[in-house]
This record gives C-alpha cells, structure tokens and sequence, in this order.
C-alpha cells in the first residue's frame, strides 16, 4: 500500500514542477516600463532681458502628477512642459501589472526659473540638458483633478496617462518688445513735411492774389492819365 502511495506522489511531481512557474508568473508583477504623458503642453524657447538672452520654454508653474495604490506614493512626477511639439513627452514608470491607481494632478506654489538655453553642438545632433543651479521645489502643491487609473498586465497601452491642464497653464513668454513696435515709434510721422508745404503755401497764394490784384488799379492809373491828356487844349499849327 505505501508503494502504491509513493509511485502515485512522483507521478504527480513532473506536473506540479510545471505548475509552479505558471502560479508564480499569473501572481507576480512584472518589471516596470515607461509609458508617455499624452497632451503634454508646448512651452516654446523665448527671450528674456535687453541681452536677448535664449531662454528654455516651460510653464511658469509646473503640474505635479503623483501615482497613488490606496494611500501609497507609487511615483511622482514633475511635468513643465515640452519646448518643442517633437520633443520626446515625459513618462511614467511602474510595473506591469493588474492593478487599480489614483492619479492626482496638482499645480506648484512654485515658479520655476527659466534657465538659458544651451546651443546644440554641430557634430551632435541633438540639444545638451541645462544644468540647473539648485533643485527646483515645488511647494506646496493645490490638487485640482483626481481620476482612476485601470492597468492590465502585458498592456502598455493601458499605462498611458492624459495630461490634465491646470488652473495657470502660462508657458514664460519674452519680455523683449517685438521689433515692429519700435520701429513704428521711432519712425517720423510723413504727414508732417506734407503740413508744412501747404502751410507754407498759403502766404505765396495770399502775396500772388495780392500782385494780382494791384494789377487793375495799375490799369486804371494809366486810363486816368490818358483822359487828363485830352482834356488840354492842343497848340495850333504854324
């Protein structure tokens, strides 16, 4: 009888050898990727100061998103926007799995200096990072938007979040005045020489008329003198 209970027990072996990787895989998470933030805004590169200093684009106050399991902080994530609408979006990372999550979306008390923007080399194909000179604090960030967050297992697509956008989305624009502006004010008003002519004008029309009209009494002087004339005798001839 116990050899029956034996042979019966390494029969099943092979089988539950088997099992056990399946059990595993279906119970565990699988290794966190990166998924990209839809919809993230474009804050283009601008200018700042009388030094038409280049400045990198980005929100005056960043949007901070926070992946939540219940009360837990499964990753924080700091978004400013994109300089370009090519420019790679920002992404979330954690693991592939079924689960539930919260997304929370809040916008920093914060503003974020801008910082200048770094030229790209001409051998390299692409922009260096700046270097920033202290670490950015957000603050004391105000929640404005909560949503759910369903992921399934071997599903990227499903890890995808949309950018919410926040009560202050102002990107930093250039202070510098654009050229046009300074030169129409700078510019000479042409109306005025015109003004001037005609102005000047009139007291030439005013001494013409003027001639002109001293021209009859001239007229008149001379018919006056010729009816003086006939009125004296003439002297008789010899």
């Amino acid at each position: 009888m116990a050899r029956v209970k034996l042979f019966s027990w390494l029969s099943e072996t092979p089988r539950l050898l088997l099992l056990a990787p399946a059990a595993l895989a279906i119970g565990c998470a699988g290794p966190p990727f990166a998924a990209a933030v839809e919809g993230e805004p474009v804050c283009p590169d601008f200018e700042f100061g009388a030094g038409h200093v280049k400045m990198n684009g980005g929100l005056r106050f960043p949007v901070r998103m926070q992946l939540l399991e219940g009360k837990t902080m499964v990753m924080k994530l700091i978004i400013d926007g994109k300089r370009t609408a090519d420019a790679p979006p920002s992404r979330t990372y954690f693991s592939d799995d079924n689960a539930e999550y919260t997304v929370e979306w809040a916008q920093c008390a914060n503003e974020r200096a801008p910082v200048p923007t770094t030229e790209p080399s001409k051998k390299a194909g692409h922009t260096p990072k700046a270097k920033e000179g202290a670490a950015y604090e957000c603050g004391d960030a105000a929640v404005y938007k909560t949503e759910k967050l369903v992921t399934k297992k071997h599903d990227r697509e499903s890890h995808k979040v949309t950018f919410v956008a926040p009560p202050k989305p102002e990107c930093w624009v250039s202070d510098v005045p654009p050229a046009a502006v300074v030169d129409d004010a700078g510019a000479p008003d042409a109306a005025a020489p015109q003004a001037t002519t005609d102005a000047g004008a009139e007291p030439a029309d005013a001494g013409g008329a003027a001639a002109g009209d001293a021209g009859p009494a001239g007229d008149a002087g001379a018919a006056k003198d010729t009816k003086d004339d006939k009125s004296k005798p003439l002297a008789p001839k010899k």
